[in-house]
């Protein structure tokens, strides 16, 4: 029977979730030194053959994660991985073992926290009119000063609280992952709030989720 898998924790935790993906049973087991997240799937066709359908699957995946992260740390693969049969397991898994393990050291205890900025005072540009080259490199000049001044304020407000950072330019936004200790969540989000606002930026804040970002990956984790 195909499974669908969900994320990879330390061997010793143990989570017990109520219902998974198309409401299958989630299964657990402890293979190559951690812990493997599991749903077998009755109807493959049914739970994914459409947009719809894989839009409530991806719904109810994410809650198991969040279930599991109450608890413990997890790796989680790429939406949807699907294996032939769950007999498998250990042979997908040994391929990649070390990277597991060495990601679950590294993330263990923590969650990932994301900080969004959107610019509310963008000059409005027409993108059908050619610009310089001078104008060009002057916009990514302020551009790269702007997110730099507000990555210096985000790490000095969490400087105790924050394990590593990292950041990703998107078309019209910056993203930065935080990657918090479970016990210093508070003290994280206590120097977000006292930090104040920038002017002529907005800052979203979401999470916590699992650490993907801070998971080397060679494509089958997201």
């Amino acid at each position: 029977m195909p499974c669908l898998l969900y994320c990879v924790t330390q061997a010793t935790a143990t989570v017990e979730i109520t219902g998974g993906v198309c409401n299958e049973a989630v299964k657990s087991r402890e293979m190559l030194g951690v812990r493997v997240y599991w749903s077998d799937l009755l109807d493959v066709q049914a739970c994914l053959g459409t947009p719809e359908a894989i839009k409530q699957a991806a719904l109810q995946f994410h809650q198991v994660l969040r279930e599991i992260l109450a608890a413990t740390t997890p790796v989680p693969f790429r939406f949807p991985t699907l294996l032939d049969s769950s007999d498998n397991l250990e042979q997908h898994l040994a391929s990649e073992q070390e990277l597991y393990r060495e990601a679950l050291v590294r993330v263990g205890g923590a969650v990932q926290y994301e900080v969004i900025a959107t610019w509310t005072d963008e000059p409005a540009t027409d993108a059908g009119k050619p610009i310089s080259g001078r104008e060009y490199l002057k916009r990514r000049q302020e551009a790269a000063g702007r997110v730099a001044a507000v990555e210096s304020k985000l790490r000095r407000v969490t400087a105790d609280a924050v394990r590593e950072w990292r950041g990703r330019q998107e078309r019209k936004s910056y993203r930065w992952f935080a990657l918090v200790p479970r016990e210093c969540r508070d003290r994280f989000l206590a120097g977000l709030r006292g930090a104040g606002g920038s002017e002529g930026v907005r800052l979203r804040l979401s999470g916590p989720w699992p650490p993907s970002e801070f998971v080397a990956s060679r494509g089958e984790h997201g």
